[in-house]
């Protein structure tokens, strides 16, 4: 009877915290306004995007919550099935979950006949798709549900999910989310998107944790007509 009403209480829980955001929709990302350009968002999904993201004070009470829950429904539970509902819970801490929280909102609010893609990058690049999507009520929902499914692991090969980003036809608009610590050095990323981005693309950035590169974040929206954000705002 115990382990019954725990779980129905973690189950109570993990739905909540999802869907907090799960059901919103929203005209802008941290900030920045959905425009009426191609927009593509590219996601950094590596290993370090499990880290935690320290937000707003929103997010640190979503993150207190969630690990205080997760973790005593790990002890309560025990065995594999707790373990899997205590992760579940305390995810929504890390990086990825802050990501998550604000992007699905955005894509939800996206307007019909928006053009925009969602690419990933850890040691390679995974596209969601090859071509630009319009917005409507499929893609949209489709666009939320791979958002909402992305784990995080590998390397951060940052240089090149934006060389794939800019190389997407009828790009105009890139939002990179990541924690900003390229593989290679960020002197070098920055160096590269110089010579490669000769038509002028807009690149904003979102910086995530405090041990991000926030320099370097900073620097790549600066050059490329973007706007730098951190998560914390």
């Amino acid at each position: 009877m115990k382990k019954a009403i725990v779980t129905i209480s973690v189950l109570a829980i993990t739905i909540l915290l999802q869907s907090c955001y799960a059901v919103k929709r929203s005209n802008e990302f941290f900030g920045i306004e959905t425009s009426t350009r191609n927009t593509l968002y590219l996601i950094d999904i590596s290993g370090s995007m499990e880290g935690i993201d320290e937000g707003s004070i929103k997010d640190k009470i979503v993150r207190e919550v969630g690990n205080t829950a997760g973790n005593k429904v790990s002890r309560a539970i025990g065995g594999k099935i707790g373990n899997i509902l205590g992760k579940q819970i305390t995810k929504e801490a890390t990086k990825l979950g802050a990501v998550k929280r604000k992007l699905i909102p955005a894509i939800k609010g996206l307007p019909d006949g928006k053009k925009f893609v969602i690419f990933t990058f850890e040691d390679s690049v995974n596209k969601q798709a090859s071509e630009f999507r319009i917005a409507s009520n499929t893609t949209r929902t489709s666009s939320v549900f791979f958002v909402q499914n992305l784990k995080a692991g590998g390397g951060t090969n940052t240089l090149r999910g934006l060389e794939e980003a800019l190389s997407t036809n009828n790009v105009q608009e890139i939002i990179l989310m990541s924690d900003g610590l390229p593989n290679g050095g960020p002197a070098k990323v920055i160096e590269e998107i110089r010579k490669i981005n000769t038509n002028n693309i807009i690149i904003h950035t979102i910086a995530f944790g405090k041990d991000a590169d926030h320099n370097f974040m900073r620097t790549l929206a600066e050059e490329n007509n973007g706007t730098y954000i951190t998560s914390k705002m």
